[in-house]
């Protein structure tokens, strides 16, 4: 096959991220170093080189008007899809403005699940240009197309209509035809601008068929480079140049056009005019990839829901969400494994969701844990089916570490003795886990992890002794009332699910024991957790946080009763005793009594005893800005500036390995580990321990690190060592390194 047939790339990964971005053709980037190195004249010079540059560059104009449909209007060259909408944006404003329709009673309106570039251009050039016009999103049905009904309400005051032709997260495809009739038919004066980003290569486009105005394009989203665009202007249709100077592309858009950039596009367009050994995939080879790649998502997750599909979709999105797991669990078990997807959701400590699945009304847990799968048009048949290899493969590594539900022999799961700590946003649960008697406590649970927890419970076998709460307030956690199903033995409890009849737990070597300490909540108890007849470690529920004091105006709560309780514990732990609580604000996991005291000044006349008046507007002033933040904080918790780490670049890691004693820690979650072990990674041998970051603090609580220990820590992208750095930190460790950028900058 030719040579445009491949991607310039040559890569041990999988990549399926092509929504965000694309590799760039062989014969494009050929195209690009000829022009670069050979045939780099100026299109504004009238010598020889440069009119060959010209021909060049109009040649690739007239090949996108092939492409496109589009014999009449005009096709402008940009620097990429956000700047042609923001040509089309000011020039739609300004004859918008001078046909005297500003104000609030004129309405620019956009897809509710458009790109941000649109609304956020409205939104500035709105104010920039005084138009000050009312922004209004179109609503979306479920499926992700636009409301007509809607759409149609809205549009007597409407100036402008942004809509897109296929959407970046779900794959959606807008009925473009039904979207015109429309608009014309109510407001056939309005501007229409469509963003046709995610289509070129995907869906037949005959623009100047249409009443479109302005449609922009972006080269790197179909093979082409960075940096490099276009937009299609309507014949007739209002146009005010966003750049000017020499007078380049007629006026339109000055400035010396980027011809390396036109030459990657005018090799694009020329694979995708070709009718027979084309680059590009004809649309039912490319179904048929998405069937196949479905098909193997699904061997890995069986319960997998797609979030948007045919037929109101294009073939090379997949969408899809799974019970029980948040987006960023896929995306690291993934990309461990070396293939690239993407979230649908800002993956931070902070779990925000899909605007875009939001606003087609779908379940909060969808939003959340929503992935994006994106393959390009020029996929070959063995890159997919290398993908589903890739992909099939994981189901072993899904299966060995309890992500789901299976029947698959306990031998082949790890079932590590000790303390597990789960985090949703910023409330924190724990499995304590006895490999001995085969037993386990859960304290704290959150509805959203439930699930996680009984495929952990039921995966290993596991009897469940109890299901613990640190505190209730108005209502039952609905989570734990759950779980306690699973429990071994149908025992009383109290409200909190301690067993009436026991003083103390016993899992093997650990022993829990409970004391009553209300004051956040007047049903509120800690629990003590001795190793071998050793305390390590308490779980006292929003009484104390990681920097701060747990509040005292919700329901139940007792300021004096806080303070007999933090001075009750106080007396029971030791300085070094790790204190686990309900909810980890600032990402710091665990203090101690000691890094309380430090860090809030306001414990220790509480813990001295002072009277109440001493301290209580204090209290009470931290609780107002509590209820200013957030409805649902329980505490205030304000970070430390102390957190600072040493950071070692990827090129600095071969000196380092070889010249300090280092130990490596691993704090990707296990499953991560499975799918791609860091010493595949490493430049040299090192020694590595793998201790996922919801293990840390079980290490500590078993001293398997010593403070004076030389460790470098890494994860895929540098942010979860970061935190796993700073725990230590805080614990006392001294000798600390965090790898910058993490595995991704290894690989």
């Amino acid at each position: 096959m030719s040579a445009p047939m491949h991607l310039c790339r040559s890569l041990n990964e999988v990549y399926l991220d092509n929504n965000a971005t694309t590799p760039v053709l062989a014969s494009a980037a050929a195209a690009v170093l000829q022009t670069m190195q050979q045939d780099f004249g100026n299109p504004s010079s009238s010598h020889s080189t440069g009119i060959k540059a010209k021909v060049a560059l109009e040649q690739t104009r007239t090949l996108a008007r092939q492409l496109l449909g589009a014999d009449q209007g005009e096709i402008i060259f940009t620097s990429g899809a956000t700047e042609g909408i923001q040509t089309s944006v000011i020039s739609a404003l300004e004859a918008i403005r001078a046909r005297g329709l500003a104000g609030p009673k004129t309405l620019l309106l956009y897809g509710a699940t458009e790109h941000k570039a649109v609304p956020e251009s409205l939104k500035h050039w709105n104010t920039l240009l005084q138009v000050n016009a009312t922004i209004q999103a179109i609503p979306v049905l479920s499926n992700g197309l636009l409301d007509l009904d809607a759409l149609a309400a809205l549009l007597p005051q409407a100036a402008l209509v942004c809509t897109m032709a296929a959407n970046n997260e779900t794959g959606v495809r807008q009925d473009l035809t039904a979207i015109e009739q429309v608009i014309r038919r109510i407001k056939p004066d309005a501007y229409w601008l469509v963003d046709c980003v995610q289509a070129l290569g995907k869906m037949s486009l005959q623009l100047a068929a249409t009443s479109i105005d302005y449609a922009p394009f972006s080269g790197h989203k179909l093979y082409g480079p960075k940096g490099i665009g276009f937009l299609y202007v309507r014949a007739g249709a209002p146009y005010r140049p966003l750049i000017t100077g020499g007078g380049q592309e007629g006026g339109l858009r000055s400035g010396t056009e980027n011809l390396p950039g036109i030459a990657a596009l005018k090799a694009i367009f020329t694979e995708l005019l070709k009718t027979e050994q084309s680059a590009f995939c004809a649309e039912p080879t490319l179904w048929q990839y998405r069937s196949q790649l479905l098909s193997a998502l699904k061997t890995v997750f069986p319960g997998l829901v797609l979030n948007s599909d045919a037929p109101y979709i294009i073939p090379t999105t997949l969408n899809f969400s799974v019970p029980g797991f948040f987006a960023k669990d896929i995306l690291d078990l993934f990309d461990a494994a070396g293939i690239r997807v993407s979230s649908g959701s800002a993956c931070s400590s902070k779990v925000t969701g899909s605007f875009v699945l939001d606003a087609m009304g779908l379940e909060r847990w969808r939003s959340e844990g929503a992935i994006r799968l994106s393959f390009g048009p020029a996929m070959t048949a063995q890159e997919c089916q290398e993908a589903c290899e890739r992909i099939s493969g994981l189901a072993k590594v899904v299966r060995q570490h309890c992500l789901v539900l299976t029947d698959a022999d306990p031998l082949n799961i790890p079932s590590d003795d000790g303390l597990y700590q789960f985090k949703y946003d910023a409330c924190c649960s724990y499995l304590l886990i006895c490999a001995q008697s085969r037993q386990a406590i859960i304290i704290d649970p959150v509805l959203p992890l439930a699930e996680r927890f009984v495929n952990i419970i039921q995966g290993q076998g596991l009897a469940l002794v109890a299901v613990l709460d640190t505190h209730l307030h108005d209502t039952a956690n609905h989570a734990a009332t759950l779980l306690r199903q699973l429990l071994a033995q149908n025992t009383a409890q109290d409200a909190l699910g301690w067993p009436l009849a026991e003083t103390q737990l016993t899992l093997g070597a650990y022993q829990l024991t409970r004391i009553a300490t209300p004051g956040h909540s007047n049903q509120a108890s800690s629990y003590l957790l001795s190793y071998r007849q050793t305390l390590k470690a308490a779980f006292v529920g929003d009484l104390l946080l990681p920097g701060g004091i747990g509040r005292t105006d919700m329901q139940g709560g007792d300021a004096v009763a806080l303070q007999q309780s933090l001075q009750k514990l106080s007396q029971l732990v030791y300085p070094e005793t790790l204190i686990f609580s309900s909810h980890d604000y600032a990402q710091r996991f665990v203090t101690t009594l000691q890094q309380a005291i430090a860090e809030t000044p306001l414990l220790e006349p509480i813990l001295a005893g002072s009277d109440l008046t001493e301290w209580q507007q204090s209290l009470n002033a931290q609780a107002l800005l509590l209820q200013q933040a957030s409805s649902h904080l329980c505490g205030l918790v304000e970070v430390s500036s102390q957190d600072a780490i040493a950071l070692v670049q990827p090129s600095e890691l071969p000196h380092l390995l070889n010249e300090q004693p280092l130990l490596v820690l691993d704090v990707r979650e296990p499953y991560e580990q499975s799918a791609g072990a860091l010493a595949n990674y490493l430049p040299v041998k090192a020694e590595v321990l793998q201790l996922p970051l919801s293990r840390l603090c079980d290490a500590v609580l078993h001293d398997k690190l010593q403070v004076t220990q030389p460790l470098l820590l890494v994860c895929r992208s540098g942010n979860r060592s970061l935190l796993a750095a700073r725990v230590l930190r805080r614990l006392g460790f001294t000798q600390l390194w965090n790898l910058q950028g993490g595995v991704a900058l290894l690989s």
